[in-house]
Parts: structure tokens; sequence; C-alpha cells
């Protein structure tokens, strides 16, 4: 996605300067600089931690990936700055949308190694441990997969005595 905006400097004079801005790969590098994928037992989260004067940077994140939540917390000891953090801790919007994201937007880098670590760890717990709604094991259907991998319908049909 590029888009045409217009950047205005104030030293004295106004200057406008049209810039190109492939807001996507801003916000991959954004994140191999500034972000952190982190795993507690069966949380995962993706966080982008900045300086409160730097809000407009989370906000934009969020906007763009339409997911996860922007926090504002006071500073933690005096000569620190307050704190904005833009995080996604939901385990589809995770899969579905910062994955997909990560590996096409985030560069090569000491991150994307890290990146690639959790991704296989929150892939694998999404596979095998995260309570959703899985479907019956035939095709075709949509209901609600119980015993045996088979809807309540199905394992009736196939088990009935």
């Amino acid at each position: 996605m590029i888009v045409r905006s217009e950047v205005v400097a104030s030293a004295g004079s106004t200057i406008t300067v049209q810039l190109d801005v492939n807001w996507a790969a801003f916000l991959g590098g954004l994140v191999a600089a500034e972000g952190s994928f982190n795993r507690t037992s069966d949380r995962f989260r993706f966080a982008v931690a900045l300086a409160e004067t730097d809000t407009p940077l989370c906000e934009m994140a969020a906007e763009l990936l339409d997911v996860g939540h922007v926090y504002h917390y006071p500073r933690r000891q005096p000569h620190y700055h307050d704190e904005v953090i833009f995080a996604v801790q939901s385990i589809p919007e995770l899969v579905h949308t910062i994955v997909p994201f990560m590996d096409s937007h985030l560069p090569l880098s000491k991150k994307r190694d890290q990146y690639l670590k959790w991704r296989q760890e929150l892939l694998a717990y999404w596979e095998k441990k995260a309570k959703r709604r899985r479907t019956c094991v035939l095709n075709g259907c949509s209901s609600a997969r119980r015993a045996k991998g088979l809807c309540r319908h199905h394992y009736f049909q196939r088990y009935r005595r």
C-alpha cells in the first residue's frame, strides 16, 4: 500500500515535501527495531513499545493491521518516559493477521530470527492445543467436533448400537 502524503516542516518557514510511503514496509522496519514476540506458558504476545510521544506510530500500526490494542502506561522510573504499547494477544488475530504480515514485511534481521522461532511455537500451539471450535472431520459437515473427530450426528450414525 503506497500512500502520497505531505510533510510540513516548521523552522521559520513552511516547506511541503511529497513522499511516497510504503506503510507496510515501514511497519516491518519499526517491528524489527522496537517489536517483541513473547511466549509465556500458553500465552503469546506481539508488541511494539515506544515512548508516549510516539503514540501516533502505535495507533497507525493498530489501524493498519486492524487488530490489537494500544495501551498507555506511566513512567516506571523518574528518568524514564511514559510508555505506549501496541499489543496483540488474541491467538486467532496472531495466527490470521500478524503471522502473514510478518512473513511478508519483516526484514531479514535478528528480530526475524526471533520471530521465526516464536511463529513455529505459535502455530504448533494453534494446531494442537488452542481452544477453538473445530469442525467435524467429515467433508461438508460444519458442525462442532465431539468425540473421535465427529460431530454428534455423525458419531451416533457410526457408533450407535
